[in-house]
């Protein structure tokens, strides 16, 4: 699974230095009635809504994120909450850099104004691509093996006709290459509780990870030849009826050829056939309540998959999985984050190129970013102590004029983590199997270490971090993810 690095990076790294040594920023305070009227505490009534800088975005799609419309009454209490939930939900759109709310009262009245002023961000991204297709950026960077780099050409077009549609269009070269794309609508009712999202391409790889030796994925390579080949389609049904909870329906079919010399190797595949069909229903339902979905300080989430997939004469795979996260505000500038994922599979034999375990993505205990961990089920547990070293502040850059791209938001946060995991493999007692040596199966994990979180405009965020695991092993490692 790759990674892509962010295409804002260098620039981000570049301009690290002058901004934090800048103390003269701006805050991007959000006006809240507290602050006009402090303590007041009669019953107050929403005149009406008024809404800013969405020069693309339809108004009903940010008003759909507000918990209260023209007409409720609230106390001031309750709107103190309704204020600042309904910031936090327009800007998990991922449709603006920035949102205030701003109230105005009237004298002798219980009428209130609200109005919301968004920042856009850019919408139309056609820029190239390059994209680490190992498991994460350490793992490139031990080889610095070029030819495992994709790249190409991402056409993205977010917030199409206003609506927080979006638009994808794949071309990708190189190591894997992929060509297609993918379309989603939040919304078809007029309720906007109800969306779909539907896709197709293909995929081509000259290279195919076979098997797992040592605790590290086994690749093969024919560069005359393509060793997988995959024809995919699906369609999803999206349902989300209240502000925190969404539930996902996805039907999937994909068509996988492989080379002879592939689906031969013992474990990779179940059935001795080329070609072979596949047909996936899965249901996903999340319940997010976090403040800010991309790096997240307070709040919660949580998710439940069901995933059955349905081959042709071959054995089926379903699995279940699931994950809750917990932030916390301890005081003043530092955060707590706890975070446990599980995973449950329902057949003891899995062919090769569906088994996942940990080592991907952010399922990963942390000082073994290095190395995969196969099995049918496995459970993780994070936990990270936060200090907010540099809140987040704002720089306006003058010489830029659109404000897409000339205010920047800048947070730094000081990290303690400590993580344990276990991963579960019914071939690891198997003398054939023990031979590959994966001796991290079916054992305890256990990683803990220090970093620093960057985090920044469009969703980025840049870990550094030095990690000590549990075979007393220690590295240096970089990712671009929120690690909870």
């Amino acid at each position: 699974m790759g990674r892509r690095i962010p295409s804002m990076f260098l620039w981000e790294l570049a301009g690290l230095f002058l901004i934090i040594l800048s103390n003269a920023f701006p805050t991007c305070a959000q006006d809240t009635a507290s602050e006009i009227l402090p303590g007041r505490s009669d019953s107050l009534v929403i005149h009406k809504i008024n809404i800013t800088g969405n020069k693309i975005t339809k108004s009903r799609i940010i008003t759909r994120e507000l918990t209260f419309r023209e007409g409720d009454t609230l106390t001031f209490s309750s709107l103190l909450i309704a204020l600042k939930t309904s910031q936090q939900n327009v800007f998990n759109t991922n449709l603006f850099n920035f949102v205030t709310i701003d109230t105005t009262f009237f004298a002798g009245t219980p009428l209130v104004d609200v109005k919301v002023s968004v920042v856009e961000r850019w919408y139309i991204w056609p820029i190239p691509l390059l994209e680490i297709s190992d498991r994460n950026f350490n793992v490139w960077w031990q080889t610095r093996e070029f030819s495992h780099l994709t790249y190409g050409f991402d056409f993205t077009f977010h917030n199409v006709r206003g609506r927080n549609e979006t638009l994808r269009m794949l071309v990708h070269l190189g190591y894997n290459q992929k060509y297609g794309f993918t379309y989603k609508i939040p919304y078809v009712d007029r309720k906007q509780t109800i969306g779909i999202s539907f896709g197709s391409g293909i995929e081509l790889n000259h290279e195919l990870a076979v098997s797992t030796s040592n605790n590290k994925p086994v690749f093969l390579k024919d560069t005359s030849d393509y060793l997988k080949k995959i024809i995919y389609g699906y369609a999803e049904l999206q349902l989300r009826p209240s502000y925190y909870s969404t539930h996902y329906f996805h039907l999937s079919y994909e068509y996988y050829f492989f080379a002879a010399d592939i689906y031969e190797i013992p474990g990779f595949s179940l059935v001795d056939k080329r070609e072979q069909q596949f047909g996936t229903f899965s249901y996903l339902y999340k319940n997010d309540h976090r403040d800010v979905a991309f790096y997240p300080l307070k709040g919660y989430y949580i998710d439940a998959e069901l995933n059955h997939t349905i081959p042709y004469k071959t054995a089926h795979n379903t699995y279940i999985k699931t994950t809750l996260r917990k932030y916390w505000q301890i005081y003043n500038r530092w955060y707590w984050a706890s975070g446990l994922k599980g995973k449950l599979s329902f057949e003891k034999v899995q062919p090769y190129y569906f088994q996942r375990g940990l080592g991907f993505g952010r399922d990963v205990v942390r000082g073994y970013e290095y190395y995969v961990v196969d099995g049918q089920h496995y459970v993780l547990l994070k936990s990270n102590l936060k200090f907010a070293l540099l809140p987040q502040k704002v720089i306006t850059i003058g010489f830029i004029k659109t404000t897409k791209f000339n205010t920047i938001p800048l947070a730094l946060y000081l990290n303690a983590y400590a993580d344990v995991g276990y991963v579960y493999n019914y071939r690891h007692m198997q003398p054939e199997y023990q031979l590959q040596g994966n001796n991290l199966e079916n054992s305890f994990l256990a990683g803990i270490g220090l970093g620093l979180d960057i985090t920044t405009y469009y969703d980025i965020v840049i870990q550094f971090g030095g990690a000590l695991n549990r075979m007393k092993q220690t590295g240096i490692f970089l990712n671009f993810i929120a690690p909870i």
